[in-house]
């Protein structure tokens, strides 16, 4: 994968690319993120780029034999980690590994790269538990990085979601961290960054990503159906179309209940910027300059916090009717209150 096959954050990947270029890439860097942002792929071109002995214009050639394996996902020298828990797969083994599950894993980040957590864990197949990064995952690490490099080049470990690490977990790996091998990379990958360990956290290039383009995320065409009809429902008085609205959402499981507050979320805050005229180089989507016209300012805090209640209730088990009923109910008042 490379830089230009992402979609967005453009001068943070200018940025990766000119660190490299500088031999300024730390060995230990932590990505910064939002579900569906899309780290676990810019991860992955930041790999094929320090590997690549053909990069150029700030890219990796994509066409040598290290960028093609890193694509696929096969290279010796490129491990991934990530919260696994006991499944039928893993043969009811009390401490199952991320290798057990490495299949699973290769193939959601080819088909979904932009996936939440709740997505790896529906395809690991444990969607009804929380999954943990354990200490047998913590000495195989150790195991995996103290061996020489296969192709005699660095060696990389992506470890995403460091804050499902257990406390023993993380401090067995606090040495090879501050003092690992010469061509070793940790490529940590965080969506809660204050629950990692503060020695881990300090010891990272820490780095923070900016939303991607909501077409890029799974469901984002249904949820922007959804989106729009609240929004344009509660702009013409139309009460029953929004409880329909919200009626259907109700519907569609409490994971994907989530998903859509979470994409409401931000294209409040898509609209929001585009209204302030902070687009970061791009053009703003033609919903967020529609929206951006109509909305005063006021609006998005409490819109915000209308579907962020929402969420909350829903990871709560509040009915799903209840509470997208409330949420519709909320909407109309203060999008008629505002608008």
């Amino acid at each position: 994968m490379r830089f230009n096959d992402i979609k967005g954050n453009r001068e943070l990947k200018k940025r990766l690319a000119e660190m490299v270029d500088a031999e300024r890439a730390g060995h230990a860097i932590m990505l910064e993120e939002k579900g569906g942002y899309g780290a676990v792929p810019l991860a992955v071109a930041l790999i094929q780029y320090l590997s690549c002995r053909n990069r150029r214009d700030g890219d990796s050639c994509g066409e040598c034999e290290s960028c093609r394996r890193i694509d696929r996902m096969v290279h010796p020298d490129v491990h991934y980690v990530f919260p696994v828990n006991t499944t039928q797969k893993s043969g009811g083994e009390k401490k199952p590994v991320s290798s057990t599950f490495y299949q699973e894993w290769k193939k959601l980040v080819k088909d979904n790269p932009y996936f939440t957590e709740a997505e790896l864990y529906d395809a690991l197949g444990i969607e009804d538990k929380v999954g943990t990064i354990s200490v047998q995952e913590a000495k195989e690490i150790l195991n995996t990085m103290n061996l020489h490099s296969f192709e005699g080049g660095n060696r990389y470990m992506v470890i995403y979601l460091p804050e499902r690490m257990t406390a023993e977990t993380a401090n067995k790996l606090l040495k090879i961290i501050e003092e690992p091998f010469p061509g070793s990379y940790f490529i940590f990958i965080t969506q809660s960054p204050e629950k990692v360990i503060d020695t881990i956290r300090s010891r990272c290039l820490r780095i923070a990503l900016q939303p991607v383009p909501m077409d890029s995320r799974k469901d984002s065409q249904e949820f922007m159906e959804f989106f729009t009809s609240l929004m344009d429902a509660a702009l013409q008085n139309d009460l029953q179309t929004i409880l329909k609205t919200c009626e259907t959402i109700a519907s569609i499981g409490r994971e994907r209940q989530k998903r859509f507050c979470l994409f409401a979320e931000e294209c409040l805050r898509t609209i929001m910027m585009t209204r302030l005229g902070i687009v970061n180089g791009e053009s703003p989507a033609p919903i967020s300059a529609k929206y951006a016209k109509i909305f005063p300012e006021p609006f998005f805090e409490t819109a915000y916090h209308v579907f962020d209640n929402a969420k909350q209730s829903i990871e709560g088990n509040v009915n799903p009717k209840i509470t997208f009923c409330n949420m519709g109910n909320l909407l109309f008042v203060n999008i008629r209150k505002l608008s």
